[in-house]
């Protein structure tokens, strides 16, 4: 296996979640670790850009700040990076099994996608 284990992250809780999970396989399979946070002009981006790199320095990760859609932008990152995994949140709606950018990664990345829901009890 190849290739960064890519996480998607913004300034929700349910990011908490994938943050943990995606190291959790980067330790595991011994794969570099990169945090993505996709801004779309709505977001406090220097306050997530300062989070993440405290979370990233801890983790000994990198972190990519990229303008777009979301989901546009985390996949194409997969591919141009060949990432092994995509790991990002889920704050759809209850009634759902997915929120709307955890759906159309699932369907449009090029490796497996792991899709952590918000009621995850994922351990420190």
């Amino acid at each position: 296996m190849k290739g960064p284990v890519l996480c998607g992250v913004d300034e929700s809780r349910t990011a908490d979640g994938a943050v943990h999970v995606a190291r959790e396989l980067a330790e595991r399979y011994d794969l570099p670790l990169v945090y993505v946070h996709v801004f779309d002009g709505h977001s406090r981006t220097d306050a997530v850009r300062r989070a993440l790199r405290d979370a990233a320095d801890a983790a000994d990760a990198d972190v990519a700040i990229e303008a777009g859609h979301p989901a546009d932008r985390l996949v194409a990152l997969a591919e141009a990076r060949q990432a092994a995994f995509l790991v990002v949140g889920n704050h759809g709606p209850r009634g759902s099994a997915l929120g709307s950018i955890s759906a159309d990664v699932s369907r449009r990345a090029p490796c497996p996608v792991i899709v952590v829901p918000p009621t995850a009890e994922v351990g420190a």
